[in-house]
C-alpha cells in the first residue's frame, strides 16, 4: 500500500486582523489514499523574541474530520477568536497527523490595535502641534513682553526720585508697551520696551554725572523762583528761560552724554546771569533818575527807563545782539544820568549794588562726582461663498484650509504609512503611539512653515 500523501490549500495561512476581531479562514484538504484517525495538532504562536505568546486556544477548528477519501477535497474551517490577544507578529504551525505520517501547515498572526486611540493621538498630536504654534507666534511673544515689562518698571521703581526725567520718559514708554500689548500689537511693545531700556541705560551708564547736573538745575530753578524774578514772570524773557530750563530736564534723557546737557544748563546760567546784571543796571538807572532834580528831566528820563524796562521785558533769551544793545543804551544812560552832577552821592547811597541778587552759582565741575555706581453641503457652499466675498473672509479660508491640508495631506498620508499598512501596530507598545504623536506634531509644524512662508512672500510683494 502506497503512503498517503496530504496536500493542503493554501500551504500556509497568514492572517492579519486588528485585535478583539473573530476571523474565520477554510484551507482545503485533498489526499491521494484514504487517511483514517485525522488530527489536528495546533501549539501557542510565539512572537519573534518569544517574548509574548498567541495562545492555542484562541484558533479553533470547526467539526474537524477524522477520515478523508482518495481524492476527495475536504474544506476545514478555522475560527480565529483574537479579543484577548496581543498585537504584534506571531508564528507558529497547524500540524495534521495520522496513521502513515503528519503534514504541517505554517501559520502567522499579524494583530494590530484598533484605529480609534491611534487616530485619537494622531489628532492630540496635532491639537498639541496648533497649541505650540499658536503661543509661539501670539502667546509666547505676549507673556515676554510682559515678563520684560515687569522686570523693567520694578527696577526703575527703586530710582522713581532720582531718575526724574528719566524715569518719567521710561514710565511713558512702558505704558505704550502695555498698551500696545494689550492690543496684541506685539512688535510694537517690543519696540517700546527697548526704548525704555536704552533710556534707562542711559541713566545707569553716567548716574553720578547726572545728580550733579539735576542739583545744577535745582540752583537754577531757585534762582529764577527767587523774589527779584519772580516779580518777572511776565516778561517773555522769564518765561523763555523757564521753558528753556524744563526743556532741557526733560530732553535729558535723549542726550548722548551728561556733557552735553551741562552745555545747556550753563547756557540757561549765562541769559539769567544776563538778565540780572541788565535788571541791576536798570535799578542803578532809575534811582539815578530819582535824584534828579529838574523834574522836566527827571520825566524824561523816566520815560527812557520805562522804554528801556518795555524791551527788556520783550526780549527772548535768544535774542543776543538786541540784548547787547539794550545793555549798551543802559550804560549810556548812567553815564549821561551822573554828567548831571546832580545829588549823585546820596543816591549812590541807595544803589543797590546787586549783592543780594548775586549772579547764579556756576556750574558743577564733573570731576565732583559722587563715589557710587549704579442641507449640510449647500449651506456650507453658499457659507464658503458668502466668506470668498470679503478680504476677512479669504484669510478665514486660507487658514481653515491650511488646516484641513495639514490633517487630510499630511496627517492622512503619515497615519496610512504608520498604521494603515503596518500589520502590527501597538506591538511595540507607546512606541508606536508617540509616532503618531511626533507625526501629528510635525504636520501642524509644516502646516506653520508654510504658513509662515506664504505670508512672507505677500509682505515681499507688497
Amino acid at each position: 500500500m502506497a503512503q498517503a500523501e496530504v496536500v493542503t490549500n493554501p500551504k500556509a495561512i497568514t492572517v492579519n486582523a486588528t485585535k478583539g476581531d473573530s476571523i474565520t479562514r477554510t484551507i482545503t484538504l485533498r489526499t491521494t489514499e484514504k487517511i483514517n484517525t485525522l488530527k489536528i495538532v495546533n501549539s501557542d504562536l510565539l512572537s519573534a523574541d518569544n517574548s509574548t505568546v498567541l495562545a492555542a486556544r484562541a484558533i479553533k477548528f470547526t467539526s474537524p474530520p477524522t477520515q478523508i477519501n482518495p481524492q476527495e477535497l475536504i474544506s476545514l474551517p478555522i475560527q480565529f477568536d483574537l479579543h484577548n490577544s496581543s498585537s504584534g507578529e506571531f508564528t507558529g504551525e497547524i500540524v495534521l497527523t495520522y496513521e502513515a505520517g503528519e503534514k504541517t501547515v505554517p501559520l502567522i498572526v499579524r494583530l494590530k490595535d484598533p484605529w480609534p486611540l491611534p487616530l485619537t493621538v494622531l489628532v492630540l498630536g496635532i491639537i498639541i502641534g496648533m497649541a505650540v504654534s499658536a503661543y509661539s507666534s501670539q502667546g509666547k511673544l505676549s507673556d515676554e513682553v510682559t515678563v520684560n515689562l515687569e522686570n523693567l518698571r520694578t527696577q526703575i521703581a527703586a530710582d522713581k526720585v532720582e531718575a526724574r526725567s528719566f524715569w518719567s520718559r521710561a514710565d511713558i514708554y512702558l505704558n505704550i508697551a502695555k498698551q500696545a500689548r494689550d492690543a496684541k500689537q506685539i512688535v510694537e511693545a517690543q519696540a517700546a520696551i527697548n526704548n525704555a531700556k536704552e533710556v534707562w541705560h542711559t541713566w545707569l551708564k553716567q548716574r553720578p554725572d547726572w545728580q550733579i547736573l539735576f542739583r545744577y538745575y535745582d540752583k537754577l530753578r531757585e534762582r529764577l523762583d527767587r523774589e527779584d524774578l519772580k516779580e518777572d514772570t511776565s516778561a517773555l524773557y522769564i518765561q523763555g528761560i523757564d521753558r528753556d530750563l524744563e526743556q532741557a530736564l526733560q530732553n535729558a534723557p535723549v542726550l548722548s552724554t551728561a556733557n552735553e546737557l551741562q552745555q545747556v544748563l550753563d547756557k540757561i546760567s549765562q541769559q539769567i546771569n544776563t538778565y540780572i546784571q541788565l535788571k541791576t543796571q536798570l535799578e542803578k538807572l532809575k534811582n539815578l533818575i530819582a535824584g534828579l532834580e529838574d523834574i522836566n528831566q527827571r520825566y524824561e528820563w523816566e520815560d527812557k527807563a520805562s522804554e528801556l524796562t518795555q524791551r527788556l521785558h520783550m526780549l527772548m533769551p535768544a535774542q543776543e545782539a538786541e540784548l547787547q544793545n539794550l545793555q549798551s543804551e543802559i550804560n549810556t544812560g548812567i553815564e549821561k544820568v551822573k554828567a548831571l552832577e546832580i545829588q549823585i552821592l546820596d543816591v549812590e547811597k541807595g544803589i543797590d549794588d546787586g549783592s543780594e541778587v548775586g549772579m547764579v552759582i556756576q556750574a558743577p565741575s564733573v570731576s565732583e562726582k559722587e563715589a557710587y555706581q549704579v442641507p449640510f453641503l449647500t449651506k456650507t457652499g453658499k457659507a464658503i461663498a458668502s466668506l470668498w466675498q470679503t478680504a476677512n473672509g479669504r484669510l478665514k479660508l486660507f487658514y481653515l484650509s491650511s488646516y484641513l491640508i495639514s490633517f487630510t495631506v499630511l496627517a492622512g498620508s503619515g497615519f496610512n504609512q504608520l498604521y494603515w499598512t503596518k500589520p502590527t501596530f501597538g506591538a511595540n507598545g507607546w512606541g508606536d503611539y508617540f509616532a503618531l504623536l511626533a507625526l501629528g506634531f510635525g504636520a501642524e509644524a509644516t502646516r506653520n512653515v508654510v504658513t509662515q512662508v506664504a505670508r512672507k512672500a505677500d509682505e515681499s510683494s507688497s
